[in-house]
């Protein structure tokens, strides 16, 4: 009977050896990404996801587009618009970003003037002092967004814009909250 069973699981381990990583990629100028699932991403220029998974980090010097991907770290210098984005690590953004019904399940870094979250789940943010900005840096919460932690704006200047719906369950420091009705 073991020769029997050692034989039925042979192929098995023969086609899970054979069964390649995902790729790493690492672009520049424009690229379009479908439902495919890549190990990491590096990126330059014009990037669009769309139904993509990224295991571990994507990294994007540019404008980043995504729309329904998963995503393990996200680093990005640029422009990001995310849709249906669920980002399960620690996040960077360096530029602007809008996100919509989007998930940050690690702490989120920014870099930023202003940021938009719009039915999103964040696990707490933290807002870099930016030399180059004179005025406040905000972030607006909208249709429900929820931020689980904290909010810290490092500049001392910062504004939370919450509308209906939106939370912050834990404190901001360094900046205030306006509400909207």
């Amino acid at each position: 009977m073991k020769k029997c069973a050692l034989f039925l699981l042979f192929p098995w381990i023969l086609v899970c050896a054979d069964t390649p990583p995902p790729p790493k990629e690492n672009v520049a100028g424009i690229a379009n990404y479908g439902a495919v699932t890549l190990d990491s991403l590096q990126g330059a220029g014009l990037v669009k996801l769309n139904g993509t998974s990224v295991l571990n980090t994507a990294h994007f010097d540019g404008s980043f587009l995504a729309n329904d991907v998963r995503i393990g770290a996200l680093e990005v210098s640029g422009e990001a618009n995310l849709t249906a984005a669920i980002i399960g690590q620690k996040s960077f953004i360096f530029g602007s970003l809008q996100a919509v019904r989007s998930t940050f399940s690690k702490p989120l870094t920014l870099l930023t003037q202003k940021a938009v979250f719009t039915g999103c789940k964040i696990e707490s943010i933290i807002v870099k002092k930016d030399t180059a900005c004179k005025g406040k840096q905000v972030l607006e919460l909208k249709l429900g967004t929820i931020v689980d932690g904290s909010i810290e704006f490092e500049s001392g200047k910062g504004e939370v814009v919450l509308f209906p719906g939106s939370q912050v369950l834990g404190p901001i420091t360094g900046g205030k909250v306006l509400k909207k009705f």
